[in-house]
């Protein structure tokens, strides 16, 4: 499950007509070109928001993109994106999560620069998203609960000022998930080599790519020593949810 729809849910969609272009090659083929349309701009929220999480949570959390059908029938498996701006064009590469990771360009945001995809616009929903970069082995209920804190501080104050009351809604509940494919793994909480708890991973939830999984969340006030540290399952993905 994205983060933003928790964090901020809102989409970030514009509608726009698509184009193709035509090229006669001398055999009797006719390659068709997907035209580039505007997205989204950058400048406003998704620069700074990317910056501030560059400047505040760096090492433990990345801002994505995630880029969702509209309505069915829509393809994404031949999705391209593009950061366009002060007359640069930077390819945006799909990382693991399926998330298209926002770049901090400062001469791009300078000159209002924006998203573009090779599909129409409107036939996609956009979202930020912030994905947990901790590795497995540096997850700690300390680690949980720092988190947790720092990150309404560091994007409340980007959030335009009419989407206030729904951001504090959704992070007042914020928590951080260990999500696996098998409703049988289990997390366990460790100090050393004593084990503290075991708790199976149960809630049925969907990740970025909108496949199943199931998932045990931690809000930070887990009765545990903030050392203590968190055994994920093989496989296993940390979310916000």
């Amino acid at each position: 499950m994205a983060f933003f729809p928790r964090l901020l849910a809102f989409a970030l969609c514009c509608a726009s007509a698509a184009a193709a272009g035509l090229e006669a090659p001398p055999v009797q083929t006719v390659e068709v070109k997907a035209a580039r349309e505007r997205l989204v701009p950058y400048k406003d929220l998704f620069y700074p928001m990317a910056k501030a999480v560059r400047q505040h949570l760096a090492g433990r959390v990345a801002l994505g993109v995630q880029l969702r059908p509209a309505h069915p029938g829509v393809r994404t498996d031949d999705l391209a994106i593009w950061l366009d701006g002060a007359g640069r064009s930077l390819p945006v590469q799909l990382d693991r999560h399926g998330l298209y990771m926002v770049p901090v360009e400062d001469e791009i945001a300078a000159q209002d620069g924006s998203f573009s995809i090779n599909k129409k616009p409107s036939d996609l929903r956009v979202n930020l998203v912030l994905v947990p970069t901790l590795a497995d082995d540096a997850w700690t209920i300390g680690a949980v609960r720092s988190l947790l804190e720092d990150i309404p501080r560091t994007i409340d104050p980007l959030v335009p000022w009419h989407h206030r009351l729904l951001t504090w809604a959704m992070t007042r509940k914020l928590s951080l998930s260990v999500c696996s494919p098998s409703s049988r793994a289990h997390v366990d909480i460790v100090d050393g080599e004593r084990l503290l708890a075991s708790y199976p991973i149960t809630e049925a939830r969907r990740n970025h790519v909108n496949a199943p999984v199931y998932c045990r969340r931690f809000d930070g006030k887990e009765p545990f020593d903030g050392r203590a540290r968190l055994v994920l399952p093989e496989g296993a993905q940390v979310l916000f949810i």
